[in-house]
């Protein structure tokens, strides 16, 4: 894997300090260049999580991926940049009481000054933009705030999003010493791909981060958040490979 390369396309600089900082601006570049796609599962593309796999797709050829393919690759990075990640497997919230598949979704946990950080380049259109602490402090994105809070009866963390006035569940995930690893990970990633119950087989799910919210082609709806502000569009047919050219520089 070219470190350069894989630098220069998330247009990140190279530094010496493996320090918060450092970090941060790594996770930013990485989400605003970067995006999440599911193409190849819609095309039935069987997906590789080896490093060199990987980094063919994302780098050389400039493609996104779904979570396990873009914290997978990241997690290399920052191992070759001399940070000490770990892979973690959470459960995503999807909403009125319902949890998607069991440990589904695929993110990093960075040690840094003593703290723990969540590092997520992978999910999509509520991806944080910056390390948020397992400790329970607030970190502000442009378009709200993030925190992992934990259930200390359970041994529970959940990272949360706070837009409006209250917070919302994001994922949930157990104690950080429940290591994961890409070979581990992957039956839960064909899962994603082939399950009847996945709903990343049945529709275009892209999604990027921009520098004032996200963009999102969801089925044929464009979601643009820009603040505060949301609108949604629905895409007649001939519409919707110009709308990913444009907003994700692919072809359906």
């Amino acid at each position: 894997m070219n470190i350069r390369n894989y630098l220069d396309r998330i247009q990140a600089v190279k530094q010496a300090e493996r320090n918060l900082d450092y970090l941060s601006h790594l996770q930013k570049q990485h989400v605003l260049n970067i995006h999440f796609e599911n193409l190849d599962i819609l095309n039935k593309k069987p997906l590789s999580l080896s490093k060199d796999s990987l980094y063919k797709k994302i780098i050389l050829n400039q493609h996104g991926g779904v979570c396990y393919e873009l914290n997978g690759l990241f997690y290399h990075l920052l191992k070759e940049l001399g940070f000490n990640p770990s892979l973690m497997a959470g459960t995503v919230y999807a909403g009125n009481g319902i949890w998607a598949l069991e440990n589904g979704h695929l993110f990093i946990i960075v040690p840094i000054e003593n703290k723990e950080y969540l590092v997520d380049v992978g999910f999509g259109g509520n991806c944080p933009r910056l390390p948020v602490p397992l400790n329970g402090e607030e970190v502000r994105d442009s378009d709200g705030m993030y925190r992992v809070k934990k259930d200390e009866t359970l041994s529970l963390f959940y990272l949360q999003k706070k837009t409006d006035s209250e917070w919302e569940t994001q994922y949930r995930f157990e104690t950080p010493s429940n290591i994961w690893n890409l070979d581990n990970i992957y039956p839960l990633c064909v899962l994603t791909e082939t399950s009847p119950e996945s709903k990343f087989n049945k529709m275009y799910f892209l999604s990027r981060v921009t520098e004032e919210g996200r963009i999102t082609l969801l089925g044929d709806t464009l979601i643009i958040v820009k603040g505060r502000e949301k609108t949604k569009v629905k895409l007649a047919e001939h519409e919707m490979n110009e709308a990913v050219q444009r907003y994700f520089q692919l072809n359906l």
